[in-house]
């Protein structure tokens, strides 16, 4: 289980620049419910591929404040294509996905399509969506 972390957000550089907007990029903006705690930060990452899902570095990143039951933010203009998001809320501030002895995630955590991980991160297959000039809204539960 100690995989999970690792997998989960291992992040690298959390929030990768942007490149410069293009005529057909898309403005992705997250809203995030069921948030029980409302104090710390969601953490969110943003990957455009399954190889960096798996273990790379996310396209953009944002961290959000948390005050109430739903958090919302835009994390930016984005070239049209599939992407992924993992998240998770950081309770107490310290940066880091806390776990219990098991390896398990002790704070909640949510991936895009609400998709679900079996003993792991959710697969890219389950998280991926299209983001296009219809589609910029997302939505999570956090669980």
């Amino acid at each position: 289980m100690k995989n999970i972390t690792t997998a989960l957000f291992a992040l690298g550089l959390f929030t990768a620049p942007n490149s410069t907007a293009l005529a057909d990029d898309t403005e992705l903006v997250l809203t995030v419910s069921s948030i029980n705690d409302h104090q710390g930060t969601l953490m969110v990452a943003v990957f455009d591929n399954e190889a960096d899902w798996n273990g790379g570095s996310p396209v953009t990143g944002a961290r959000i404040d948390v005050t109430s039951d739903t958090a919302s933010a835009s994390l930016g203009l984005l070239p049209q294509g599939e992407y992924a998001i993992r998240l998770f809320h950081d309770v107490n501030g310290n940066g880091e996905l806390d776990t219990n002895m098991m390896g398990i995630p002790s704070e909640p955590f949510a991936f895009s399509n609400n998709a679900r991980g079996s003993f792991g991160p959710a697969s890219w297959a389950d998280a991926a969506f299209e983001l296009s000039a219809d589609s910029g809204a997302h939505a999570v539960r956090l669980d």
